[in-house]
């Protein structure tokens, strides 16, 4: 299908989220219903909200939608719906259900557009073995598209963004950059190559991720999208808590170094930088520095590890053919600290 996505759009994917300064002063203050079978809930900015159904069965429930990260509909589709997978496996459940977002013009797109997008959605659901059961539509110029999803947890194996503890590895699923990258595709200045590895990388479900850090005791984890690696690795540490990073071993996307050294760096960068950077401790910028803020579009999760789970770890990343990078670890001094060495 000859058409560009990404060229009407505005902002790419989860770049385009309102920044983590504005988001909290406009939640700030407002009064949020309480009820006492809410596992989780606003406070804590975990991935889910849970509600409990018994004592053996709770909801995990998640919404995420965006605009073009890619240029091919299909495609955005499938990306746009792991994406949105991706906070029900952060959390250690098992999606069930879905509903469909869709923000489209018939009169500035042709509905085969629309047909492509939503037949990549529905693909990828069925890979993940989730059910659609409907969804809404309202008529926008700018193209967005995700899922209202619903997921299952036993109560007592729910997997918080925070309960990570000093001595624990820091692992990472997948590659930074995408940021990057799709700000530059809209300029047509990523190689054929790179963009292919960048589709596959960002349509792949973190189910199998999911499975392997269930496989073991995991004391945390979050998915990494809109607030950088830098924002949701300080919604792991808040205040209790350092982690230190080791530049050397972030994994990116190769062409990313060049490109942002370019200029080519989504506006969510500078809006993540700006919030997250007083707690952050480098001992060298430059890149992969940056890299950190970079907001990222279906990204990897974060997992909080014990050292004796990583063999057991690796044994079934290796059974599922799950790439994993051990980026860090967390300690005990100075709390609240992201210490990039």
């Amino acid at each position: 299908m000859d058409i560009q996505l990404t060229h009407h759009a505005r902002f790419g994917g989860c770049a385009g989220k309102i920044g983590p300064n504005d988001l909290s002063n406009i939640l700030c203050g407002i009064d949020i219903p309480e009820d006492s079978n809410v596992i989780v809930g606003l406070k804590g900015f975990e991935d889910a909200g849970v509600y409990r159904i018994s004592d053996d069965l709770a909801l995990v429930q998640t919404v995420d939608f965006f605009t073009p990260v890619v240029n091919d509909p299909y495609w955005f589709g499938r990306i746009a719906a792991a994406n949105a997978l991706s906070d029900i496996y952060a959390m250690g459940a098992r999606p069930v259900t879905a509903l469909n977002i869709v923000c489209f013009s018939p009169k500035k797109f042709t509905t085969a557009v629309l047909r492509e997008i939503l037949r990549g959605g529905a693909d990828k659901l069925r890979e993940s073995g989730t059910s659609l059961l409907g969804g809404h539509s309202v008529d926008d110029e700018e193209i967005k598209y995700g899922l209202s999803v619903t997921g299952l947890v036993h109560p007592e194996r729910i997997v918080r963004n925070e309960g990570a503890q000093p001595g624990d590895q820091l692992i990472l699923t997948k590659p930074l950059g995408t940021g990057v990258l799709i700000t530059a595709m809209k300029g047509d200045l990523v190689s054929k190559e790179t963009e292919t590895h960048l589709i596959s990388v960002m349509a792949t479900l973190n189910r199998r991720a999911s499975e392997a850090m269930l496989s073991v005791t995991t004391h945390a984890a979050t998915d990494v999208t809109g607030f950088g690696l830098a924002g949701h690795l300080k919604e792991m540490i808040k205040e209790s808590l350092g982690v230190d990073v080791y530049a050397d071993k972030l994994p990116y996307f190769p062409e990313a170094e060049e490109l942002s050294a370019k200029g080519f760096s989504p506006s969510g960068l500078y809006k993540n930088r700006d919030f997250y950077a007083p707690f952050v401790d480098a001992e060298a910028g430059g890149f992969p520095f940056e890299l950190i803020f970079d907001p990222q579009s279906s990204g990897g999760l974060l997992i909080a590890l014990p050292k004796d789970d990583m063999d057991g770890f690796a044994r079934e990343a290796s059974g599922l053919s799950l790439d994993y990078w051990v980026i860090g670890s967390f300690v005990e001094e100075p709390k609240g600290r992201i210490h990039i060495k």
